[in-house]
């Protein structure tokens, strides 16, 4: 265990009564006269396990079945017992080991008791394994709140037997390392959370809470995150006996799935502040999980340290999370006094595991077999389209079926083939039912829609924006009867046939995660001239069944936009966080995120269009045209759901949000002269034509609090600075080199099963 986490570690908890008679032969652990002298002292002695076995070979394994305490929560405030490599001291000893260490060596939990907890007995045919061989020392760790008068001989008896067990336990100890409880405050939350630390299943049966007098419940729960469920595993009131309680039933919770623990706090009538730390005046976050596994499986000993997986998880607990248990006045009296009965003499778990035992499945999972990604390209392009008027929207489409008719598809790049001089902008969407379904055919789109059933945008570009590649392990999914349709908004006519599209780059093997849009548009507005700081203002709830993990956004809107800013509202914790900001005239590109931020189902998005009309001399407002005004805030993310892979938020669902709007919403970015003229088609050397342009990519770049990493590419390995916006530190990105006059692409062939399949403009 690392040093720097011994501080937080050195007073956790469990068990105090009568011992209970017992044929089992036991290890006796006993404090050799231990006299603290002050407040809060810890103090330590060492046992040989091979000095105290009663087996015929004291080298011999043993399996600890049971756990009876000697203690008083009078004289101990909580009792923790270690296996150690090297105590500090030998045997016989008492040493200080809250300013020293207690062990030279590795060490680890296994049982912990506190405020009069009763004695535990683990179910039938589960074990904690004691290797004399591999570590021979058992160290018995007392913290005394106060001192004592007289030498004090608090105990730990370990029943064992020498025959193996089929199972063998462990402790999960879940523990924040640092929080901050504000005086007279009823509800402050300390959260921990992470990914299972173990590549095999883990049976959890039993739980125990520890923290002090301000704490009056702590819960557990098994987070998934493909419905974002929570299940939970564990409540408790740290204030009752610190004991190793039963779970309702056996918990199996599996490599990936996410543990999270939440401490709730009530500092009413505590007129300080108070920490988390080692003394009994300060505060305490630990849940302790009890697990068992067939041997050799993982180590006896996990650690789950603060919120690993990051705080969204913690904003997305259910809002019972901090309710206590019903209060039971007796365990709370025998928590303090000893003399107290409360008709419960032992803890045992043998009813809970009758079917466990009998239908036990857990099996060692395999890892993945590698698979053979194919890959092929293909160019959506214009059919030599000659738009004849102001403001023309043009479509095209053509059906999944006749580009792949076997194998499905998901799209995980695009690029531009135009430059914001031929082209305002373009949009590529998927749907079932296009207005005209034969390849090579165009339709208006303005006054009539692209497709007559719902479509869903994929990628948008405009103003010489680059290419975008998702993240690997991402993809936007496409059936076989979907359709692609490219939608261009010219502004003006042409005089020659039009080519404009967008090449994208298509795989065959299915991703993990489902890459998706969030729009946040503004349908109407009046825009005043000569005016500074208009706002068009959008926000709604997430109504998503599972995160979104947002990685990339784009704004957009015409001449008069200044810029557009998006935030994310949690409800729970009334707090906002600023997940996009972008100046529409610069060029509108999915720019990456400097984190990958994560949006709860129930959760706010909220999006903000600033507008500066001075020197324009006429009203304005939203419209189709290139003359009017947009609003519109797409983010582009990733989830483990297949369903929510486009979502719209139109307007104002709270208009009283937007009065709650952080300060700085509608401050511009910095300017950056070469940004404006890369949107205006205007640096000084583009790109030699055929030559790919670069893309932005979101494969990496180190995740922060409130994020969770992109999924790795596949083959990539060294970590790069992501380019990031959201503070103004745009960088400059070549433009896409247009290609005119590229034929619409032949439908692509059956993928290979090598190498890449370039189908359509060189």
């Amino acid at each position: 265990m690392s040093s720097l986490l011994l501080p937080m570690l050195v007073g956790l908890s469990l068990a105090g009564e009568p011992t209970m008679p017992s044929t089992s032969p036991s290890l006796d652990l006993v404090m050799p006269g231990a006299k603290p002298n002050m407040d809060d002292s810890y103090l330590c002695s060492s046992f040989d396990v091979t000095k105290l076995s009663q087996a015929t070979d004291p080298q011999s394994e043993l399996h600890v079945t049971g756990f009876v305490p000697k203690a008083d929560a009078q004289k101990a405030h909580h009792m923790l017992l270690y296996s150690c490599d090297e105590p500090n001291e030998k045997p016989g000893v008492v040493y200080d080991c809250l300013h020293h260490s207690m062990c030279r060596g590795g060490q680890s939990i296994m049982f912990a008791w506190a405020k009069n907890a009763p004695p535990t007995t683990l179910p039938p045919g589960v074990s904690f394994n004691i290797n004399p061989a591999q570590r021979k020392y058992l160290v018995l760790q007392i913290h005394y709140a106060h001192p004592l008068q007289e030498e004090d001989k608090t105990g730990l008896s370990l029943t064992y037997q020498v025959d193996p067990t089929t199972y063998t336990a462990g402790i999960l100890l879940m523990v924040k390392g640092g929080l901050t409880i504000p005086p007279n405050t009823p509800v402050v939350h300390g959260d921990v959370n992470c990914r299972l630390p173990s590549d095999t299943p883990l049976n959890m049966f039993a739980f125990r809470t520890h923290a002090h007098s301000l704490s009056p419940v702590i819960t557990g729960y098994v987070y998934n995150e493909e419905g974002h469920k929570y299940r939970e595993i564990a409540r408790g009131s740290p204030q009752w006996p610190q004991a190793f309680y039963p779970m309702k039933k056996v918990q199996t919770v599996s490599p990936g799935e996410i543990l999270t623990a939440r401490c709730t706090y009530n500092s009413t009538g505590v007129n300080h502040v108070t920490n988390i730390g080692s003394t009994a005046g300060d505060e305490m976050c630990n849940l302790y999980i009890m697990f068992f596994t067939k041997p050799g499986k993982v180590a006896d000993y996990l650690m789950c340290a603060n919120e690993q997986e990051g705080p969204a998880i913690s904003r997305g607990l259910p809002s019972d999370s901090d309710k206590p248990p019903a209060a039971m006045p007796e365990l709370e009296a025998h928590a303090m006094n000893s003399s107290v009965k409360t008709g419960s003499k032992e803890i045992n778990y043998a009813d809970l595991f009758k079917e466990e035992q009998q239908q036990s499945t857990t099996k060692k999972k395999g890892g993945l077999e590698e698979a053979t990604i194919r890959t092929a390209y293909f160019n959506l392009t214009m059919p030599g389209v000659t738009p004849t008027r102001q403001d023309d929207y043009l479509c095209t489409g053509i059906s999944m079926s006749n580009l792949e008719p076997v194998r499905r598809l998901w799209a995980v790049e695009f690029s531009a083939l135009s430059t914001g001089n031929q082209a305002h902008h373009m949009i590529v969407s998927k749907c079932k039912n296009p207005v005209k379904t034969v390849e090579g055919g165009t339709w208006d789109c303005r006054h009539h829609a692209m497709c007559r059933d719902s479509s869903k945008i994929m990628f948008a570009w405009a103003k010489h924006a680059a290419p975008t590649e998702l993240p690997g392990d991402v993809g936007f999914k496409l059936e076989k009867d979907d359709y692609l349709v490219l939608q261009v908004h010219y502004v003006n006519p042409l005089l020659t046939p039009d080519h404009s599209g967008i090449r994208m780059r298509f795989v065959d093997n299915s991703p993990k995660y489902t890459a998706g849009m969030y729009l946040l548009l503004r349908r109407q507005l009046a825009i005043p001239p000569d005016t500074t700081g208009i706002h068009g203002d959008v926000n709604c709830q997430a109504k998503i069944r599972s995160p979104i993990h947002v990685f990339a956004y784009r704004t957009h809107a015409h001449t008069l936009g200044s810029v557009i800013t998006g935030y994310r509202y949690s409800p729970h914790t009334q707090e906002w966080r600023l997940l996009a900001k972008g100046n529409p005239n610069w060029p509108q590109a999915f720019y990456p995120m400097q984190t990958t931020m994560t949006v709860n189902p129930g959760e706010i998005l909220a999006a903000r269009c600033t507008y500066n009309t001075t020197g324009h001399h006429t009203p304005t407002k939203i419209g189709a045209t290139g003359g009017d005004e947009m609003c519109n805030l797409y983010l582009m993310f990733y989830t483990l759901s297949t369903q929510d892979d486009f979502l719209v938020c139109v307007d104002e669902q709270n208009p009283g949000l937007t009065s709650q709007l952080p300060p700085g919403n509608d401050l511009p970015l910095p300017p950056n002269p070469a940004l404006e003229h890369k949107a205006a088609g205007q640096e000084a050397s583009l790109v030699s034509a055929g030559q790919e342009a670069s893309l932005v990519s979101y494969s990496n770049g180190l995740p922060v609090a409130d994020t969770v990493p992109s999924p790795a590419k596949k083959g990539e390995s060294s970590v790069k600075k992501r380019p990031g916006v959201d503070n103004g530190s745009v960088k400059k990105k070549p433009g896409v080199e247009p290609i005119y006059g590229a034929p619409q692409s032949a439908p692509l062939p059956p993928l290979p099963d090598t190498l890449l399949s370039t189908h359509g403009q060189p």
